[in-house]
């Protein structure tokens, strides 16, 4: 039985100023490799259509993804000071007309395994008309895979919310528990305090 898997975009939100940050977070290190490097290689262990929304700091990133061969799935999300809306529209719009649903995860999560990521997809598998979705801290929100269906709703977000409205609006939703996800770098001293924990444990 050669049953084909559904097509999964994964879409690399890397989009964001990183004001609080002070310098292009998606750059910063973490054990040794860049925030936007760790989520590469996660994604280059999980049999998808990878695409990474660039924005604020996309020269600087798309010259460091070049650096490393990377450079062929950055795309720019010009309406980036829009927020978070804006690259999961962007995101949308650049899925391939077979694909199956999209799923969004954030540069920042930087805890998420490849167990964490596949958990998603593997339950979305069973039931790919279904919203699935992370839940951490009494929340649900990213990494989450939409359907299909949902791409044009996706396309209706608006303002800096993302679509965490639109998984709470939803009656068809699937959760899994993902306590690496509830950790998303915001400042440098957040990071620093992180990376003193990794080198003194």
């Amino acid at each position: 039985m050669n049953k084909t898997q559904p097509k999964l975009t994964i879409a690399l939100l890397a989009a964001g100023q990183a004001s609080r940050f002070g310098s292009p977070k998606q750059l910063a290190k973490y054990q040794g490799k860049t925030f936007i490097e760790r989520s590469i290689a996660l994604l280059d262990s999980i049999e998808c259509e990878p695409l990474i929304i660039t924005g604020a700091h996309h020269t600087v990133i798309n010259e460091y993804l070049s650096s490393v061969s990377k450079g062929s799935y950055a795309f720019f999300n010009q309406d980036w000071q829009q927020g978070m809306s804006s690259s999961i529209k962007a995101a949308v719009r650049q899925c391939p007309d077979n694909c199956d649903g999209v799923m969004f995860i954030t540069v920042d999560q930087i805890q998420l395994t490849q167990a964490d990521i596949q958990s998603l997809i593997d339950l979305w598998h069973k039931d790919i008309s279904s919203i699935v979705c992370a839940e951490y801290a009494g929340h649900r929100g990213v990494p989450a895979i939409f359907p299909k269906q949902y791409f044009p709703k996706l396309l209706e977000l608006q303002d800096d919310k993302g679509a965490r409205n639109l998984i709470k609006s939803s009656p068809n939703v699937k959760v899994v528990s993902l306590p690496n996800a509830e950790l998303d770098i915001d400042t440098l001293k957040q990071l620093n305090e992180l990376n003193a924990l990794h080198i003194h444990p």
